[in-house]
């Protein structure tokens, strides 16, 4: 599919919800789908622990934006913006299954053909082992900060990204309803 082909710009939660801050990209989008509108041309997607599944989504994207915990080293709830290809040495992905894939996946698109510019926005992660679907407090507190700088990449991208009118309550990923994450 050729560049002029693509039209859509992704922005990819990724993660697992039942492992505490391992579901913080989900988090966000969550955050950003309750409130916020988009325009046609942009696509929320949950890819959940989808990984590798998640390479034909992303090739048909002109621009990616992946939403993760990752490990850099700092203290949790620290934030990273960095674009894939010039990943920093020092950042580091999960141990976990659907973290290998999905690096596989960005890492292969080039092979596929026109790749998509892919920007992940990570947030370090505390607690990735213990089952919860809460977020620790400090990644927590990372959850407005990320949305923000969604929204900034969008619109830096010459995207319209208005907040709603009445943004609605965001649910959690089981369906009920959950904490607020605005400070």
């Amino acid at each position: 599919m050729g560049e002029t082909q693509k039209k859509w710009v992704t922005v990819l939660g990724v993660g697992n919800v039942l492992l505490r801050d391992e579901g913080a990209g989900i988090w966000v989008l969550r955050q950003l789908e309750a409130r916020y509108d988009f325009p046609p041309n942009v696509r929320l997607v949950d890819g959940g622990v989808l990984g590798l599944s998640l390479t034909g989504l992303m090739m048909e994207s002109r621009r990616v934006l992946v939403i993760d915990a990752v490990r850099g080293g700092d203290e949790p709830g620290t934030i990273y913006r960095f674009d894939f290809e010039a990943k920093p040495a020092h950042i580091q992905y999960k141990d976990s299954l659907h973290q290998i894939d999905l690096m596989e996946a960005m890492g292969s698109l080039a092979l596929i053909g026109d790749a998509p510019e892919v920007t992940v926005i990570g947030v370090e992660y505390e607690d990735i082992v213990n089952w919860g679907m809460e977020l620790t407090e400090r990644v927590q507190k990372a959850v407005e900060p990320m949305v923000e700088l969604v929204v900034q990449e969008l619109q830096g991208m010459g995207l319209v990204v208005t907040p709603k009118e009445h943004p609605q309550e965001v649910a959690n990923v089981l369906g009920g309803a959950c904490q607020s994450y605005r400070n």
